[in-house]
C-alpha cells in the first residue's frame, strides 16, 4: 500500500512514515537527521547516474528501510552497473569527505555520519540481488556467462546468512539495545 504522487512520480509505502518516526524516536533527532541525509545522498547517487546516463526514472518508490529508482526495461547490463555501483560509490564519497571534516573539526556528529555513510555503502554493496552490490554482480557475470543466475542466487544467500549472524553478533554486542534490534530485523526483512 502505497500513497502516490504521480506527477512526481512518487510512491511512498504506508509503513515508511512509521518507521521513520520510531527511528526518530530511538535515535533522536541528529542521529536521525544523518541516518536520513546519508540514505538520501546515496539515492542522488543513483540519481544522477540516470541522468548521466541519459535514462527516465520511471518513479521512486519510499520504503521503510531506503527507496527503490525503477527504471523503464532494457537498459543494458554495463549501464546497469554503472547506475547500481554509482550509489555505493556516493556514499563512500560522504563518508571520506565527513571524516576528512571530523579530523578538522572534532564534531562526532561528523564522525558519526561518516559511520553510517561507510556502513549504507558496505550494506548496499552485499551480493543480494535486491541490494546494489548483487544487481552489479549479475550485471557483470550475465554479460560474460550464462550461468549468472544461478552463481548469484547461492551468492545471494550465502550473503544473507552471514548478514543474519553479523546482525545478531551486533544485537549481543549492544548489550540487546532495540533500536539495534529493530533496525537489523528491518534490514533482514528488506533482503
Amino acid at each position: 500500500m502505497y500513497i502516490v504522487f504521480p506527477r512526481a512520480r512518487l510512491r511512498i509505502s504506508m509503513f515508511a512514515l512509521p518507521c521513520l518516526l520510531l527511528m526518530l524516536w530511538l535515535e533522536g533527532a541528529a542521529a536521525f537527521a544523518v541516518m536520513l541525509f546519508s540514505a538520501a545522498w546515496h539515492e542522488l547517487g543513483h540519481l544522477l547516474a540516470v541522468k548521466m546516463l541519459k535514462y527516465r526514472v520511471r518513479r521512486v518508490d519510499i520504503l521503510p528501510m531506503g527507496a527503490l529508482i525503477v527504471l523503464p526495461e532494457g537498459i543494458n547490463h554495463r549501464d546497469e552497473s554503472i547506475i547500481a555501483l554509482s550509489g555505493p560509490a556516493f556514499s563512500f564519497f560522504g563518508a571520506l569527505v565527513l571524516a576528512f571534516a571530523f579530523v578538522i573539526v572534532k564534531a562526532p556528529l561528523l564522525l558519526f555520519g561518516a559511520v553510517v555513510n561507510c556502513l549504507l555503502a558496505l550494506f548496499n554493496l552485499m551480493p543480494v540481488r535486491k541490494l546494489d552490490g548483487g544487481k552489479a554482480l549479475y550485471c557483470f557475470l550475465a554479460y560474460k556467462n550464462k550461468k549468472a543466475e544461478r552463481f548469484c542466487s547461492a551468492a545471494s544467500i550465502t550473503a544473507k546468512a552471514v548478514f543474519v549472524f553479523f546482525v545478531t553478533l551486533c544485537f549481543m554486542l549492544s548489550d540487546m539495545n532495540l533500536g539495534v534490534a529493530l533496525l537489523g530485523i528491518a534490514l533482514v526483512l528488506q533482503l
